[in-house]
Formats: C-alpha cells, structure tokens, sequence
C-alpha cells in the first residue's frame, strides 16, 4: 500500500501516480490537472520544462514527460502535516495551517532562487524535493535551478554561486527572519526576492562560517520568528556592520 501525500489516503500501488517527486491518488490528481503551463520547453535541447502555476504564479523546473504540481500550493484535497505544522508554531505563524504551509513553502522557494543570483541573470524557476507539502527539502532529487542570460535571452541551467564568502546577514520575508553567509550578491539577491536586509556583518570568511554554524544551533535553522531575538554580534563580535549597502524595498 502507497499513500498520497495530498489527502494522506492509503491505497494500492496501482492507484497513484508519481507526480512532483511524490505519489498522488487519481482525485488529488484530477485537481490540478491543468495548473501548470509550459513557459520554457527544452532550453538548449536539455530534457527539461519550465512550467509556471496558473494560481500563484511561481514557476518550477520538471522532466519532459514528468507529471508536475505548484512548488507554493496545496488545494482543498490537502491535509495538514504535523512536520510542517510544527515549524510553523516555531516561527509564530498566525495564519490558518493551509496558509502557514503555503507561506513556508514559498519562503524557502525564494531562499534557494537568491542562491543562484548573479548579475546579469533572470533566476526563473528551480525545483525542490518535497515541495509544496514540506517546507524543507526531502532528497536531493531535483531537476535544477534555470535561469535566462539578460543580455542574450538563453535559458540555461545555473550552478550555485558560492564565491568568496565575507558576508553574515539577517534579513526578513514578511514575518520569518533568515540567516545566513555569503556574498554581496547573495545579500542582494535576498533583497531581489523580496526580503528586507535587518543587519548585515562583513568579517573574515573562516570567522563568518564559525559564526553561521552557531547561529544554526542555536536557532535549529536558518529560519526563524521575527519575534527571536537573532544576536549577530554575539556569534561575530568584530563583524563590520555594512548593512548601508543593501537598499530596502
């Protein structure tokens, strides 16, 4: 027996479908059976689609062939997860639990898109194992993160930006805070995506990760309630404050 992971029912093998890395029942299905669109279909002839949700909006990367659903939203044949539910209450969301699992869902959609930013590329779409019905990543199975050459208009797929890394940050996406080390760029790209910088610490590179791994003990994640007191100075006392850099949208 096999379950949805949608409406959590158990069922025979033979009665599900493999969609978006996970097993769906025929009713669950059904449901968004016309979600998605086709924005980008084979870019430089790799077996890939770049199909965008008809309801949000956001866009993920999928196999050609490959059954897909939203990487943000859930539907009314959607149960709660306790996993999910259970980040929720640590990061004090206050919406309804389908709402609050949407809201993790898109967070992290937007985390992992500022991890390719770079100047001269449209990051358009990535893909995450578990999403939208976790708000972490379950496997490593994905089918890249794509994005399209602003100057030349080529969609192609992207390699993690990783770069000297100099930069400890804080910024916040509406009620959730996140952490993190990395670039100029990653901050940026942070900002591009939506978040407002709270703090940002400039120090040596060894020193910023020492500081980061702390700040993920401490918090259990890199994301938190914006109601958390996150101390950047008390894991990176000599960090430069160099917040002036980033504008806030």
């Amino acid at each position: 027996m096999k379950q949805c992971i949608n409406c959590m029912t158990r069922l025979p093998r033979k009665e599900v479908t493999e969609v978006a890395w996970c097993s769906l029942c025929a009713p669950c299905l059904q449901v968004v059976s016309d979600q998605m669109k086709v924005l980008h279909d084979r870019p430089g002839g790799a077996p890939v689609q770049i199909q965008q949700c008809g309801w949000c909006g956001v866009a993920r990367s999928c196999g050609v062939g490959w059954r897909t659903r939203c990487l943000v939203c859930l539907d009314d044949r959607s149960v709660p997860d306790p996993a999910v539910q259970k980040i929720a209450h640590r990061l004090e969301l206050d919406g309804t639990w389908r709402e609050n699992s949407e809201f993790i869902a898109a967070t992290t959609v937007k985390v992992r898109l500022a991890k390719y930013f770079r100047p001269g590329l449209t990051v358009l779409a990535t893909d995450v194992h578990g999403l939208p019905w976790t708000g972490y990543r379950w496997l490593t199975k994905s089918h890249g993160t794509w994005g399209r050459d602003d100057e030349t208009g080529e969609v192609r797929q992207l390699k993690r930006v990783r770069g000297e890394e100099g930069l400890l940050y804080l910024v916040r996406y509406g009620t959730v805070l996140k952490f993190g080390r990395g670039t100029a760029d990653r901050v940026s790209a942070h900002v591009a995506q939506g978040a407002v910088p709270v703090i940002v610490l400039s120090a040596p590179s060894q020193q910023v990760v020492v500081a980061r791994d702390r700040l993920k003990r401490l918090h259990r994640g890199e994301m938190v309630s914006q109601r958390t007191p996150v101390d950047l100075f008390a894991v990176l006392p000599d960090g430069l404050d160099v917040t002036d850099r980033f504008p806030r949208s």
